[in-house]
């Protein structure tokens, strides 16, 4: 939507909590199984790499997003970006493209650089993806709370799917603006996590009675093992995907020069709070992880003095209040983060929906809050209705997220080449103030388009061979 004086833009701490929503899924709660699968050495360099190739790509959407802000203003005669002959030296940082006020979707971006069958495939592909994660959404909150606090009823399931609907209907069809408040307490919870999880292990390294069901000490794991690199690359790259939603985060900030810092730092967050998890839980549980290492917390049980077998306590009975308040907000994270990330998402599908259907004529009709909801729901309900009926995705979301590749590395490296070229070609300037190394000549971006079709192709190869053992 537009963006109206009546209301003041986003600070940079409120940005970075609602892109930290965006960005920070379940997912990591996975990292911890998939750096013991590759060693930890292995996971480190591959988180490390593939958040550094995704903070460049996030600057190629930046780009272009300024880029057709620019182009657009020339078009219809408002104030030109178009800057004075002069030598690179005496460009000023002030007088770059940046991003403004109107906002343009990937889907419009790639419809006026790619063309329309650049548009059409964008969005096959991005709802293709968004309804995958839409509907593991809805699944992974009704599984985690039907097993975690059972209602008693004959379909806990279904009834724990209708209250997500209940919440997060509502707020997909809400404004960012509107649930500022609701993103920073759950960007908080995040936070809080990630401290559970790393304080409780560094506790149980040095801790004398077992804190983790019977486990006395650490089981280490290796530092290298390339055949587990088929495991965490796949979730290095879910784990920091939020490029499709950058024109939405980008929208409400009041300074927009500060948006390549504000994304950056919170790469590096991510990469410290992904590291950190990582590291301590692969190195303490080692071959006794979970696939999703938060439920390796049921059987936390620090604070119970020397009764600590399963066979004396098989009910946990006398677990202390603070360390069952612990179990419960770590294995219950999952649904509390779906909760959050599911209107985010939503909210971008929907808006990819709208900007599709009504093309060029978007700009007319995003400020029409009747159009804007029936896109919304167009974008939440299906997936939490087709929820009730299939509960475990399995492959499906397996495969859907294979198109994720292409969202964030293939389009915003086409939408920084073509953008360019279009600039070039009109005479306007091509360097933009998120301009830098990687944005000089087509090299960086053709490689970026290559480990985007690449990681297509490996992954896809990897699934099909898991499924044919």
């Amino acid at each position: 939507m537009s963006s109206s004086s009546s209301h003041p833009g986003f600070t940079p701490f409120t940005s970075m909590c609602f892109t930290v929503n965006y960005v920070m899924g379940t997912g990591f709660l996975t990292l911890p199984w998939a750096f013991q699968s590759s060693g930890i050495g292995l996971a480190i360099l591959t988180l490390t790499f593939v958040g550094y190739v995704s903070n460049i790509s996030k600057d190629y959407v930046l780009e272009a997003m300024a880029r057709a802000e620019m182009l657009k203003e020339k078009k219809e005669g408002e104030e030109s970006l178009m800057l004075p002959p002069a030598d690179d030296a005496e460009k000023s940082e002030h007088t770059l493209p940046l991003v403004k006020q109107r906002k343009f979707e990937i889907i419009e971006m790639c419809t006026l650089f790619l063309g329309p069958t650049g548009g059409r495939a964008y969005v096959t592909t991005f709802s293709f993806y968004m309804y995958g994660c839409l509907w593991a959404y809805s699944s992974v909150f009704a599984n985690a709370m039907a097993q975690t606090i059972p209602l008693n009823s004959s379909d806990d399931y279904a009834i724990y799917v209708i209250i997500f609907a209940v919440v997060t209907v509502p707020l997909t069809c809400m404004e960012l603006r509107e649930q500022v408040n609701i993103q920073i307490a759950l960007s908080f919870c995040r936070f809080l996590m990630v401290v559970v999880i790393v304080s409780t292990v560094a506790a149980a390294f040095n801790a004398t009675t077992p804190q983790f069901n019977e486990q006395t000490s650490a089981n280490g794991t290796d530092w290298f093992n390339i055949s587990g690199f088929y495991r965490i690359l796949p979730i290095a790259v879910y784990a920091n995907i939020y490029h499709h939603s950058l024109p939405g985060l980008s929208m409400p900030v009041e300074d927009k020069s500060k948006l390549g810092w504000i994304f950056k730092v919170v790469f590096m967050f991510m990469f410290v709070a992904y590291g950190l998890i990582g590291l301590s839980v692969a190195w303490y549980f080692g071959s006794d992880i979970e696939s999703s290492a938060n439920l390796n917390w049921h059987d936390y049980r620090a604070g119970t003095g020397e009764n600590t077998s399963n066979d004396d306590d098989p009910d946990w009975s006398n677990r202390a209040a603070w360390v069952e308040a612990i179990v419960y907000f770590v294995v219950l994270f999952p649904a509390l983060d779906v909760a959050s990330a599911f209107p985010l998402n939503g909210i971008t599908l929907g808006n990819c929906l709208m900007g599709s259907y009504y093309g060029s004529k978007i700009q007319e009709v995003e400020t029409e809050r009747k159009i804007v909801t029936m896109f919304r729901i167009l974008a939440a309900v299906p997936p939490i209705f087709g929820s009730l009926f299939v509960r475990d995705l399995g492959v499906i979301t397996d495969y859907t997220g294979i198109t994720g590749f292409a969202i964030a590395f293939i389009f915003p490296a086409l939408l920084h080449k073509e953008s360019k070229r279009s600039c070039k070609k009109k005479g306007r300037e091509t360097k933009t103030l998120y301009s830098g190394f990687f944005s000089e000549g087509d090299k960086f971006p053709n490689l970026m388009i290559a480990f985007g079709a690449f990681l297509v192709v490996f992954v896809f190869s990897s699934l099909v061979y898991d499924e044919a053992k």
